[in-house]
């Protein structure tokens, strides 16, 4: 019996081993581990920020082992703190470092948060055999008595702008102008793809003004490039006054220096650099006004300013003005056009129109055609006559 009760006592010390061993080591497994994150923040300040994802690039240091994720993608949006994060889980003890950077992205506007921030992460064994992340910190700058709570990057929305601006003088070459005349200048792209200002329409923006300095509003840019305008002023044909047919060129040089846009202009007259747009008119009392001048104030003789759109070629014929109805001259004739109405030369004729009334001349010849119409006429008569008559015999017979 003694012999069965210690086989029996053994295999029950052996169960019971087995058993405390097996409990020690699922113990272990499950607690002999810890999570690690680390916090990302992106905000995307300004007023006309717009949102954008924007990528987080973290790096090991020193033989570190890496997370799960070597970049992280952010939804960042306008005026909002998106917040992300890195995670591993980590089943020894650690003692790594990393290094955190933003990913600039392509919009030329913003201007990217190039901060480089080092999370340390410290990992031991804790009270009950078991692993904890006992630091996990955050720096910036190489300064790690600044400890954050999170790798933050803000990023600012900063275009950069031109405002054109032009100035309006009168010389009053007899008399005084009027003080309430209103004058009209008019900016159009020359590619209606670059930025326009506010109130702008197909490429092209007219504003009114009197004497003195006014602006276009200011044109943002959001990427770098070349951007080239022109200025006119339109010929509104005011009595009194000559317009200045001069066509200025508004260049804008748009760059990105230590990160950030900046717009150069430039203003142009031909291959003359200036400061500034400037339109001279001239004013004199009693007379019929709508001509121009070039170059601010020299008279062009009757030539044509920009057009009405501004950017229409006049025609190639000699134009003036009397009383608002153009004159057209017609070469080797005395005959124009008075008070809008049209005269047409006929050739050898001396009958035209006039005041809207068609004159028709008759042309040498007419009574010889009609002549010859009438036979030609009659003697079709005559040949359906014998056919007919001819048909109606073989049928009799």
């Amino acid at each position: 019996m003694s012999r069965v009760f210690r086989k029996s006592y053994i295999g029950a010390f052996l169960f019971w081993l087995f058993a405390l061993l097996l409990n020690i080591s699922a113990f272990a497994a499950t607690n002999y581990q810890t999570d690690v994150k680390i916090p990302v923040k992106v905000t995307m300040e300004g007023e006309k920020a717009s949102s954008e994802d924007v990528i987080i690039t973290m790096t090991p240091l020193e033989d570190a082992e890496e997370f799960d994720q070597t970049s992280i993608t952010v939804k960042a949006k306008k005026g909002e703190t998106v917040e992300a994060e890195f995670t591993k889980t980590f089943t020894k003890p650690a003692d790594f470092r990393y290094e955190i950077r933003q990913t600039a992205g392509s919009t030329d506007a913003y201007v990217y948060d190039e901060t480089v921030y080092t999370a340390v992460v410290f990992v031991e064994n804790d009270e009950n055999g078991g692993l904890k992340a006992s630091v996990v910190k955050v720096y910036k700058d190489e300064d790690s008595t600044k400890k954050q709570e999170a790798a933050e990057f803000v990023n600012v929305y900063a275009p950069c702008f031109i405002d054109p601006p032009v100035n309006k003088v009168v010389i009053n070459d007899s008399g005084t102008a009027p003080d309430d005349v209103k004058f009209h200048f008019t900016m159009r792209a020359d590619d209606r793809t670059f930025p326009m200002m506010e109130g702008s329409s197909d490429g092209k923006k007219t504003i009114e003004t009197g004497v003195g300095s006014y602006e276009f509003g200011n044109i943002y840019y959001e990427k770098e490039g070349t951007y080239t305008y022109t200025v006119l002023e339109e010929n509104d044909g005011t009595k009194g006054f000559t317009y200045d047919d001069t066509v200025f060129t508004v260049k804008a040089i748009v760059e990105k220096v230590d990160g950030r846009l900046v717009a150069t202009r430039i203003i142009t007259k031909g291959s003359e650099n200036l400061d500034s747009i400037t339109f001279t008119n001239h004013y004199s009392a009693g007379t019929s006004g709508s001509g121009s001048t070039s170059g601010g104030g020299s008279s062009s003789g009757g030539g044509s300013s920009a057009g009405a759109s501004g950017y229409d070629n006049a025609s190639d014929s000699s134009e003036g003005s009397v009383l608002g109805a153009v004159r057209e001259a017609i070469d080797n004739s005395p005959v124009g056009e008075v008070l809008g109405a049209t005269r047409e030369i006929i050739n050898n004729s001396p009958v035209g129109e006039v005041l809207g009334a068609a004159r028709g001349a008759v042309q040498t010849g007419d009574n010889s055609f009609m002549m010859v119409s009438a036979l030609c006429f009659l003697a079709a008569i005559a040949v359906l006559a014998g056919w007919t008559r001819a048909f109606m015999k073989r049928r009799v017979d």
